[in-house]
């Protein structure tokens, strides 16, 4: 994305101020994504997050490096994952349902970020449509961003590749006599690799594989972003 910015022939300052909504844009998406991990795993009754100081919506606490700058450049990245302890969730008797459902908060939580900007977007269509301020422009494309980098976190987060989301909730799944065979251990150290290779897959065949998968995934979240902000902007046009 960052590259379709540099290459679209705008000024510097407009690219200056792409570049900020982009920041912006990541630093809620990374953050939240990882504090609702936190925070569900805390609620289910495990501290681990809270004493490791990750229960917060500090961007700082989140955030890393390589992941930030994959997302910008690549169209896929991460944040610093949160750490806890399987053994100390309580809240319910199903033990692989708490843990599936620590794996699936950080991607619900970027849906929910998504359909608030969603809103947003709309709310500004429609403001837009009367009074085109840059003040509102700036505020429709932090949100676009917002909604753009959200999903993408999202998708890239359920692909069942070690070590993430989508992977970890598969393999709840899976019995344990699977779970602890020599083979399993021997897959789910090597197969991180997979993402690796279909990167660099795509960048020597100039197909970008990777952002193909991803795509496929965001599809019905993006439709259905696309559909509350219609469904915003529609509304709004009624009562303007």
């Amino acid at each position: 994305m960052l590259i379709q910015v540099l290459q679209s022939g705008y000024s510097g300052s407009e690219m200056i101020l792409h570049l900020l909504c982009m920041l912006f844009a990541i630093t809620i998406s990374f953050s939240f994504h990882e504090f609702m991990h936190a925070r569900v795993a805390v609620w289910l009754g495990d501290d681990t997050p809270a004493n490791m100081g990750r229960l917060t919506l500090n961007p700082v606490a989140h955030l890393d490096p390589v992941g930030t700058i994959l997302i910008l450049v690549a169209g896929f990245g991460w944040g610093k994952p949160v750490m806890y302890n399987p053994n100390r969730l309580n809240k319910f008797k199903s033990d692989r349902a708490m843990n599936i459902m620590v794996h699936l908060a950080g991607v619900t939580g970027n849906l929910i970020i998504a359909l608030i900007a969603s809103v947003v977007l709309g709310v500004m269509l429609v403001v837009m449509s009367v009074n085109d301020h840059i003040a509102f422009q700036t505020i429709w494309l932090v949100m676009y961003y917002t909604i753009s980098f959200s999903l993408m976190l999202l998708a890239f987060n359920l692909l069942p590749i070690p070590p993430l989301d989508g992977f970890h909730v598969l393999e709840e799944l899976l019995p344990y006599k699977v779970r602890s065979s020599q083979g399993y251990l021997q897959f789910q150290r090597y197969s991180p690799l997979a993402l690796w290779v279909l990167f660099l897959a795509g960048t020597v065949t100039k197909l970008p594989i990777l952002s193909m998968i991803i795509n496929v995934i965001e599809f019905p979240f993006a439709w259905l972003c696309e559909l509350v902000s219609s469904a915003v902007y529609d509304l709004g046009q009624l009562l303007v």
